[in-house]
């Protein structure tokens, strides 16, 4: 008789086949075997979760064997044309104008004003500090063919006021307060609102170059020193941190990704009393199973992720010694908004893109179509459920022989011709069956969703979508832009078109690097509050596929000169019966 041992179990299994047979299978299952294979995805996937619910996605790239590009790329240029917006301040009075300069930034941190790049005294210098920030590139009216792309560089300082809820207005105008008294027992909550000191405002019709210029400047105010000198009394204490992705790919036409660049930045204020310390505790794998903090410290996180930093950088504030335990610790400079930690990571490869877009590009004699499709496949996490993508901007580059097309006239300036809003019928030709009640004529542009128009200041198609995927839709929507340009014989058509599209959109939530803040400790007996936002932002650079197409107008050409070739040209059988009547004459 067969007796199990004690370190095997015997399993009898059912099995249809048996109940025929009469036959039994009987399977030897070593229990103390709980070794498992590691899993397909290597280091990456273990420093994921030890949650079975989490999906095992590798968080990133754990090939090390190439060294890290350059992100954003090193500036080595003199400087930057721009214009200066003079005089700074607004006045009831007087007009301001756009006064052309040159702009340069010296190695001591100190934008300096030109008439002209050959120069050499400046006529303005401001010398950069800590507290400065630039605000966003926004675009305005220059004349009445385009816009300029506008940035400020400000003093921003933070005044405590008190705020006023949605119910106590309602309250108030129904008449059941009647005195200050009784507002100050519903409770006054106190807001820390920005106060705005524009101090220089410059713009370029180049968007490229304000962008390499912000990004000097913003790395410029990153490597200042700035120290807590004094404390400070606040009625409400309160910590905001910022976390900030930057991803850059770039992608054939075929949809493979050639290259990804992308980096963490984690920007910091504070309106903390006293003189404390502040320790920062992000989701480092080296820090996995070292963390010490209280209770009140805790930043409620869903899943446990841990990624890997790479060359980091920190602010003056931060105490390099104590990173050696990998802790930032540090003394925040107050009410000032700075950036505390930047690093780079690698994300995975053949990672599926939250934004996809294919571009045809097709050519003929008579007509050109472009046709840029967008699909968002649905990029949905644990954290955030459904992460949408916004502020989407496609640029598609338009030849200036072509910019006629897209050109109104207005009243004091010309504008551009707008998209129709078309949405693709899900029955084949319904357009024939509509066509007796309504006039679908086609139109030069059609988008399904968001408007596209041609923007003089890219010197492209410039198709706009708020959000993707829209309220009340799912995944995997496709959404269609079409241009339609029809081509006479004085039309011209480039002997070579741009290669690429660019991408630019933003998505609520660290999905590039799965960066978070975990914990943030300050030595006061009080907590503040802490908020955390997390924000990524996206840049694509597409390749475009191109393709000519003319054989048809070829065709239609032969086709149609045929008729007058055959009757210019006399066929052989006629020649031959013209000689011989002749031959017989002769003979006569």
């Amino acid at each position: 008789m067969f007796e199990p041992s004690a370190e095997t179990v015997t399993k009898n299994e059912f099995d249809e086949f048996e109940t025929i047979f009469g036959g039994s299978r009987i399977e030897t299952v070593n229990k103390e075997s709980n070794e498992w294979p590691p899993p397909a995805l290597g280091d990456a996937a273990i420093k994921r979760t030890d949650s079975l619910e989490s999906p095992q996605t590798p968080l990133f790239d754990e090939d090390t064997s190439q060294p890290l590009e350059d992100f954003p790329p090193k500036y080595e240029g003199p400087g930057w044309e721009m214009y200066l917006r003079h005089p700074t301040k607004k006045k009831l009075t007087g007009n301001r104008f756009w006064k052309k300069i040159f702009v340069k930034l010296s190695e001591n941190s100190v934008v300096q004003l030109y008439n002209k790049k050959e120069d050499n005294d400046p006529f303005q210098e401001l010398p950069l500090q800590a507290c400065y920030s630039l605000s966003e590139i926004s675009a305005q009216q220059y004349d009445q063919y385009g816009k300029i792309f506008t940035v400020k560089l400000q003093y921003i300082f933070y005044r405590e006021r008190v705020g006023v809820r949605k119910g106590q207005i309602a309250k108030v105008m129904q008449g059941q307060i009647m005195s200050v008294g009784q507002i100050a027992k519903l409770g006054m909550p106190l807001e820390h609102a920005p106060q705005i000191s524009q101090l220089l405002k410059l713009g370029t019709q180049n968007y490229d170059d304000l962008k390499v210029f912000a990004l000097q400047v913003e790395d410029a105010l990153f490597h200042m020193s700035i120290h807590r000198d004094r404390a400070l009394t606040y009625k409400t204490e309160e910590i905001q941190v910022t976390v900030q992705d930057e991803l850059y790919v770039e992608q054939t036409k075929t949809g493979y990704v050639t290259k990804q660049l992308a980096r963490v930045r984690l920007f910091f204020l504070a309106f903390i009393n006293g003189m404390p310390s502040v320790e920062v505790g992000i989701n480092d794998m080296t820090r996995q199973g070292k963390e010490v903090v209280g209770r009140h410290d805790i930043i409620p996180v869903v899943t446990e992720e841990w990624i890997r930093l790479e060359a980091c950088e920190f602010h003056a504030s931060v105490i390099q010694e104590e990173f050696e335990n990998r802790t930032i610790k540090l003394h925040p400079p107050d009410a000032c908004l700075f950036e505390l930690l930047r690093f780079r990571i690698r994300p995975p490869k053949n990672r599926e893109l939250p934004l996809q877009v294919s571009t045809n590009l097709t050519v003929t004699r008579t007509k050109v179509e472009l046709r840029c499709e967008v699909l968002v496949p649905g990029c949905i996490s644990r954290k955030h459920g459904q992460i949408p993508c916004e502020d989407i901007c496609i640029r598609l580059h338009i030849p200036e022989c072509w910019i006629y097309f897209f050109r109104t006239e207005k009243h004091l300036r010309y504008g551009s011709v707008k998209s129709a809003s078309r949405r693709p019928g899900k029955i084949k030709g319904i357009e024939r069956f509509l066509g007796a009640t309504h006039n679908i004529e086609p139109t030069l542009l059609e988008a399904s969703a968001g408007q596209a128009k041609y923007e003089h200041a890219f010197h492209s198609l410039v198709w706009r979508i708020p959000r993707l995927p829209k309220e009340g839709q799912g995944a995997y929507t496709q959404q269609l832009l079409l241009l339609r340009l029809p081509l006479t014989s004085f039309d011209q058509v480039p002997d070579k078109f741009y290669d690429y599209v660019h991408v630019e959109f933003t998505m609520p939530a660290t999905t590039v690097s799965h960066a978070v803040v975990r914990s943030i400790s300050v030595t006061n007996e009080n907590p503040p509050e802490k908020f955390v936002r997390y924000v990524a932002k996206h840049e694509y650079k597409v390749e475009i596929n191109v393709n000519y197409s003319l054989e048809e107008n070829e065709y239609m050409a032969a086709a149609n000169v045929s008729p007058a070739t055959t009757a210019a040209v006399p066929s052989q059988p006629t020649v031959e019966k013209e000689q011989k009547e002749d031959e017989s004459d002769n003979s006569d």
